[in-house]
C-alpha cells in the first residue's frame, strides 16, 4: 500500500512539473427546446474530447455567456474546452 501511495504522490509531482500542451477554444451553441445546460455543455466537451468535470465547465460558460436565470430557446451558450494536445 505504502509503494502504491508513493508511486501515485510520484506521478503527481510528475504531472505538475511537466505540464502537457493544452488547446484551448470557445465552442458557440444554440439553444433548443428541451435543452439543458448540463446536457449542452456534456455533449460538446464528449464531443470535443474535454475531460474536465461537466460542472467547472458549465460555470464558466454560463459566466463567458452573461446567463442569468433558466436557459431559454435561442440563448446562445459559448463553452470553453480544453484538450490535451497529442
Amino acid at each position: 500500500m505504502t509503494i502504491l501511495l508513493l508511486a501515485c504522490c510520484v506521478w503527481q509531482v510528475w504531472e505538475y512539473t511537466h505540464p502537457q500542451p493544452v488547446d484551448r477554444y470557445v465552442v458557440k451553441v444554440t439553444a433548443a427546446d428541451g435543452d439543458t445546460l448540463w446536457h449542452l455543455v456534456g455533449d460538446v466537451m464528449d464531443r470535443e474530447g474535454d475531460r474536465r468535470d461537466v460542472r467547472e465547465v458549465i460555470h464558466y460558460a454560463k459566466k463567458i455567456s452573461n446567463l442569468k436565470g433558466d436557459l431559454q430557446v435561442g440563448d446562445v451558450v459559448l463553452i470553453p474546452i480544453e484538450v490535451v494536445k497529442k
